[in-house]
């Protein structure tokens, strides 16, 4: 396995933007709420989206230059959080509620190039990513592509650009599939999620629905509120997966 090289950031300072994204829940009274943004950081973003999520994207100053946060939440709050540079490489991400961690793998066989995907309509993608779980340490490697499909859709002002993408990662079982549609955003240099299909290895199907519907920058409304408003319900959130990283 490649030596892996950890961004340049302290484990205690993972552990306290984990802490901070974890309190967002606990501040949902009402509706009312506002989500806490880590101290030294700046938020720019926020995204409702389908299937009951809502997403807050921040800047920090004693990060590498081009990289930025995001936490997802759903209606009980914050599930997961991620750490992503300007190419939209996936460099770390935390399960915040079942404690594991992702790292990539530096460096990559073929890393991911939001620029080459805006420049060509094409990228590939040859990666892998270390899995820190109670179980122990996994490595799991990728393959996949991001294309565009030469369309573009309007939502809340926002022109986004269409994709297609699909990668896989080896189990022992066999391969995980997924594929499907996203969005790109070149005015904010930002993926978002849209429609996913993943196929386990055992060949069962699960499909989501992560479009995003609203956006809200610093001084407009719904910017860092904790309420998810699209697609909310047992029902919904019962049935469908959660996103994957790039969404």
């Amino acid at each position: 396995m490649p030596s892996i090289r950890y961004q340049p950031f302290t484990a205690a300072r993972i552990f306290a933007i984990c802490a901070t994204v974890l309190t967002g829940p606990a501040m949902a009274q009402g509706g009312n709420s506002v989500f806490p943004v880590p101290e030294g950081c700046t938020a720019f973003l926020t995204v409702q989206s389908r299937s009951c999520l809502i997403s807050h994207l921040w800047r920090c100053d004693a990060d590498p230059e081009g990289t930025h946060w995001r936490a997802t939440l759903d209606d009980e709050g914050a599930f997961y959080l991620n750490f992503t540079d300007a190419e939209f490489r996936w460099l770390r991400s935390f399960n915040l509620r079942n404690g594991s961690q992702d790292t990539l793998i530096e460096p990559e066989e073929d890393p991911a190039s939001m620029s080459e995907l805006l420049e060509t309509g094409r990228d590939t993608m040859v990666f892998s990513i270390r899995e820190d779980r109670a179980e122990g340490v996994f490595r799991r490697d990728y393959t996949g592509f991001d294309a565009l499909t030469g369309a573009s859709v309007m939502v809340d002002g926002e022109e986004l650009l269409v994709t297609e993408f699909a990668y896989q990662w080896q189990t022992e079982a066999g391969p995980r599939v997924t594929e499907g549609s996203q969005f790109i955003s070149p005015r904010l240099g930002l993926f978002f999620g849209g429609l996913e299909t993943i196929t386990t290895p055992s060949g069962d199907v699960l499909e989501g629905n992560y479009s995003p519907m609203e956006f809200a920058e610093p001084g407009e409304p719904g910017f860092l509120s904790t309420e998810p408003q699209y697609d909310c319900g047992d029902i919904m959130s019962g049935l469908l997966p959660r996103p994957e990283a790039r969404g």
